[in-house]
């Protein structure tokens, strides 16, 4: 439990900077982080797989699209109620997982 706490409060400052951010600009971020994605409230998340020796874009949305969701919850430490919490808690919005 205390290492989950740890990488949580690790998130924050990224968090808080990318929040802050967006107000003023558009925001490129590339991650393997799902939290970041969630709790940064992500307006366009893309998919990337790696096929024949190249990255490509499996599939884009927004965090609301259920195929985007979905795949979050398979990455996602804690799966689908990790998602649920930290989608409701922190961006107050309400994703029917």
């Amino acid at each position: 439990m205390a290492g989950i706490i740890a990488r949580q409060s690790g998130w924050d400052p990224i968090v808080k900077q990318i929040q802050s951010g967006k107000n003023n600009r558009q925001l490129i971020i590339a991650t393997h982080n799902p939290n970041i994605v969630v709790k940064g409230d992500s307006e366009l998340v893309q998919i990337l797989q790696f096929m024949k020796g190249q990255v490509q874009m499996h599939f884009q949305g927004e965090l609301e699209e259920e195929r985007i969701w979905v795949r979050i919850c398979t990455i996602i430490e804690g799966g689908k109620k990790a998602f649920e919490k930290r989608s409701n808690k922190i961006m107050q919005k309400s994703y029917r997982v």
